[in-house]
């Protein structure tokens, strides 16, 4: 849309925030005819489907409530919550329409396959750090049924981090990003937030360092969270993960779900769906930038025919941020933009101007001491 070109990436030309839309294409009577057909199953589907996840929902929550008995036993309650975690969440996945979903260990060296050490190597374990891009809540819900993991959200003012719940990490997929933390809200710098996590034993820890999520056609400039960390950063193992949707009609990506009516509207049509396709890759863990014989020149080039002749990407303040965006970059293919999370939370700003659909009260900016402040959106 040409009134939302001002976030369309300079560079690539890529628009970043907006829900994608389907290309036009021509059908034959046959697919017209199968098309008035699912305009009156989809709905129905949806709506069934919808109230069996509230359903599995309800009994995620009875479930866990019972299992804080448990809390006391320490190891025992972890086993029982990462059941419970592991077997609902994926039934809730499935209903989704994700019945299958495609993982994949990979490598970016020339010529080189990954190892069935690389395989085993790729189990989480607590105190591992697991570096996602994001671009939906269905990141959220597929990370915690495969890794039962530490969720964390991202302040770009204060480069600190916080520990944010199951429904908090869901709720904050598409909502406005918050800049700065809360008054009284307690954050951490990264790397130690994460030791701090491996000392509890509480699992591996997920970052977003987009900050907020996209439409999966690229990766946003990193909040330069990683600043103050080495090349390559060996006290903590970093594993590089990618989430990737493919779609023709409805994309499971979710941008703007700035309150219920986009959330809710957004899990049905999904729900809708008879079949959605996500798949993950994740980087070798022996090209990882945690491991002691990482090459920061490999690590900043575009391919291994530019390491050889010595070629990199540009590097900023943050190396290691950089390095892990431009091996995300290669994973995906996609393109790397330069756009950021402030120039997304300028995007919802904009946004919410020009929709009707949201209440004036909602568009109101609380007040701010500094320019960088914004209000706060659920």
């Amino acid at each position: 849309m040409e009134k939302f070109s001002r976030w369309r990436d300079q560079g690539t030309g890529i628009q970043p925030f907006l829900p994608p839309v389907p290309a036009v294409e021509d059908h034959s009577p046959a697919e017209k005819a199968l098309g008035v057909i699912l305009m009156i199953v989809k709905p129905i589907t949806g709506l069934v489907k919808m109230a069996l996840v509230a359903v599995v929902g309800v009994v995620y929550f009875i479930l866990e409530s019972i299992g804080l008995v448990l809390s006391p036993l320490g190891p025992i309650h972890r086993i029982y919550h990462r059941f419970v975690t592991a077997v609902l969440l994926r039934l809730v996945l499935v209903l989704l329409g994700f019945f299958w979903i495609k993982t994949e260990v990979v490598t970016l060296k020339r010529g080189r396959a990954a190892s069935n050490k690389a395989h085993s190597g790729s189990r989480t374990v607590s105190g591992q750090m697991i570096v996602s891009n994001w671009s939906s809540y269905i990141d959220i819900l597929y990370l915690a049924f495969r890794y039962d993991p530490v969720f964390t959200q991202i302040y770009p003012e204060t480069l600190t981090v916080r520990q944010i719940s199951l429904w908090q990490a869901l709720r904050l997929s598409g909502s406005y990003p918050e800049l700065a933390p809360e008054a009284g809200v307690e954050t951490l710098p990264l790397l130690e937030f994460t030791k701090a996590m491996h000392k509890k034993g509480a699992g591996p820890v997920v970052v977003f360092p987009e900050g907020t999520t996209t439409n999966n056609r690229a990766i946003l400039k990193f909040v330069p969270i990683f600043k103050d960390w080495q090349v390559p950063e060996t006290s903590i193992d970093i594993r590089i993960l990618t989430l990737k949707y493919d779609y023709r009609k409805f994309a499971p990506t979710f941008t703007v779900g700035l309150d219920n009516s986009y959330r809710l509207g957004h899990l049905f049509r999904t729900c809708a769906q008879f079949v959605n396709t996500l798949s993950v890759k994740s980087l070798n863990p022996e090209e990882s930038p945690s491991n002691s014989n990482f090459s920061a020149m490999e690590g900043l080039s575009s391919t291994p025919q530019a390491a050889a002749a010595g070629i990199i990407e540009p590097v900023d303040e943050d190396a290691l941020g950089s390095v892990i965006l431009n091996l995300m970059g290669r994973i995906t293919r996609y393109r790397k933009l330069g756009l950021n999370v402030r120039d997304k939370a300028d995007f919802l700003d904009y946004f919410i101007l020009r929709n009707n659909g949201i209440s004036a009260k909602k568009t109101q900016k609380a007040p701010a001491s500094t320019s960088s402040q914004r209000p706060k959106r659920h």
